[in-house]
């Protein structure tokens, strides 16, 4: 099937707890904090080792509905002072409404945020971050033994604890088999401790061959034993140092967000940049969190997709962000195709966070005249000074109104990026776009608009005003042209009366040649973060997760195929064929 959706958890309600219908098993007993306690979180001594750093990193086969995860974060939370990395691997991830279901039954405040922030039922990767970003949710969906081989292959850090809690090996024989073990204790590290639920002879003599010292524990009156262990074979990993200060150069959407990724690991930042915070593209005080998704499975459809769900739960904030569903509009047969094939790929009745409207559906829902439309129903409206500057509100970032002084560690300005990484042969520049606040048209002469429009038009409508754009000027424009154009464009949803403008704000926004942005490594020790251009509010913030993840060294959220179409030396091999690209004016 062409798709990159995965198929969610079949549950039944039994007396209205959750039933895995598919493995014919429960996800958990009635006592299941208690449980929690007696086969995870007390054999494996998380909270009484002091061999361990100041981040925990443990992983879990079977995240099911979240609850060894919500527990252990609250117990780090409550009884440390250090942070946690949070790995799981889920074949089939509960549906929106299992989610919401359970939240209702749970009344833990991080089980409401998790469910709030569940990642979208597609595989691969997915990061989300909670208490401030203290606690870390690392959740790949798909076959277990593929994504502990990704994580063998790009994860430096070694696991302190695995929680073993796939169902039974009767019933998903597939989590027990011994590539499964294999692949557990090459994650591992002297010390660390292997804990299941199960007792089975073959889940003991499969740890043991791989390296764990393995126990039965008493888990009477519940049930007889559960299994715990210790890996006590030879191991190649070993922890890399994590540096305690980190210069990043560039203090717009992606410098900040960067820098707020990694202060929320203990790391200090110094934050520099002469023009003050949030200047350039990301001084705009609208931005609609979107993206221009694709329909061909290609590694930048995967890459689009998957930045967007991850901004959408980090700046859905209402100190900077206005909750508003957004429409991309189809006005030709080409488009609409285009569209249909976009849903074949995403569009899932499960988690319907994107819809494919019809151009009946187009009128009936939102008023508006288009041949076909896609809606993103849990958009957003940005103010990205007021974000940027929320971001950098950290006791461990400190901004520097200056240039700087020598290299960076990351660069993120915009197109001065290039001056900074000279060998690297950079395909990006400054492209100029003007924005108009207007008064909010009289209903009874223009479209009574709900949606924010992308695409064919811009439009973020409010209470008091809209505002509407946005040109692309490869050289600056007057004014008063860009303001034109902007009413031009847009006429279709702002009716034919006169447009009162109130004022408008105008800034170069950074472009690479392919539209795509730049992030990742320009050598062994610079890394990059630019030409994020009119999608920023949803690439800036998943570029600080793949970057503070390779600082870390985490698993990076996100395949090493959609890293490619964003990697800064994907430019060498174009420009040996056709030589280089100018971008910008």
């Amino acid at each position: 099937m062409n798709t990159e959706r995965i198929e969610p958890a079949l549950l039944d309600w039994r007396n209205n707890e959750p039933f895995a219908a598919r493995y014919n098993d429960i996800y958990y007993s009635a006592d299941g904090h208690e449980e929690f306690q007696r086969v995870f979180l007390e054999p494996s001594a998380l909270m009484q080792r002091d061999d361990l750093g100041d981040c925990l990193q443990v992983a879990e086969l079977g995240f099911g509905t979240g609850l060894n995860f919500v527990l252990c974060a609250q117990a780090v939370l409550e009884n440390t002072q250090q942070r946690l990395h949070y790995i799981a691997f889920e074949a089939h991830p509960l549906a929106p409404a299992d989610w919401h279901r359970l939240a209702e039954q749970r009344p833990l405040p991080l089980f409401q945020d998790l469910a709030k922030a569940a990642p979208p039922l597609l595989s691969g990767w997915h990061r989300r971050g909670f208490a401030d970003g203290r606690i870390q949710l690392s959740i790949y969906h798909g076959d277990a033994l593929n994504g502990l081989r990704d994580l063998n292959a790009r994860q430096q850090q070694p696991i302190d604890a695995w929680f073993l809690d796939g169902f039974e090996p009767r019933k998903n024989p597939a989590m027990w088999e011994p590539e499964i073990f294999s692949a557990i204790a090459a994650s591992s590290i002297s010390g660390t401790r292997a804990c299941t639920f199960t007792a089975s002879g073959q889940v003991r003599r499969g740890l043991a061959e791989v390296g764990f010292e393995m126990r039965k524990v008493d888990q009477r009156p519940r049930k007889r034993e559960s299994l715990a262990g210790v890996y006590t074979g030879k191991s190649q990993r070993v922890r890399p140092p994590v540096p305690r200060h980190i210069r990043i150069f560039g203090a717009g959407i992606a410098g900040c967000a960067v820098a707020r990724e990694l202060a929320s690991q203990g790391i200090n930042v110094e934050l520099f940049d002469p023009n003050g915070i949030a200047h350039g593209g990301s001084r705009m005080q609208a931005s609609a969190l979107h993206c221009r998704l694709l329909g061909d499975l290609s590694a930048t459809a995967e890459f689009r997709a998957r930045a967007y769900h991850h901004a959408r739960p980090n700046l859905a904030r209402p100190d900077v962000a206005a909750p508003i569903s957004a429409a991309q509009l189809a006005l030709n047969a080409r488009e609409v195709e285009k569209q249909r094939r976009i849903d074949e790929v995403y569009g899932d009745s499960e988690d319907p966070w994107l819809q494919f409207l019809d151009a009946y559906a187009v009128s009936e829902q939102l008023g508006l005249t288009a041949r076909s439309a896609l809606l993103l129903k849990d958009s957003a409206i940005i103010n990205l000074p007021q974000l940027c500057t929320k971001l950098v509100a950290h006791p461990r970032i400190h901004f520097v109104r200056s240039a700087g002084v020598g290299q960076p560690d990351v660069i993120a300005c915009a197109s001065k990026s290039r001056q900074f990484a000279p060998a690297m042969p950079l395909e990006i520049g400054d492209v100029f776009g003007q924005l108009e606040w207007i008064a909010a048209p009289i209903p009874d002469q223009s479209p009574r608009l709900s949606v924010a429009i992308v695409g064919n038009g811009y439009v973020l409508p409010g209470e008091a005003h809209w505002v509407i754009g946005s040109t692309y000027e490869q050289s600056p424009w007057e004014a008063a042209t860009a303001t034109a154009h902007n009413i031009a464009s847009n006429r279709a949803f702002l009716g034919a009366g006169e447009v009162q403008t109130i004022r408008h704000q105008r800034a170069a926004r950074c472009v690479s040649s392919d539209r795509d942005p730049v992030i990742g490594k320009v050598d062994e020790r610079i890394w990059i973060t630019a030409a994020h251009g009119s999608m920023g509010s949803s690439s800036a913030p998943f570029a600080a997760s793949i970057i503070a993840s390779e600082i870390l060294g985490w698993i990076v959220p996100a395949s090493t195929r959609a890293l490619t179409s964003v990697a800064p030396d994907r430019f060498i091999a174009r420009q040996a064929r056709r030589g280089v690209k100018k971008v910008g004016g």
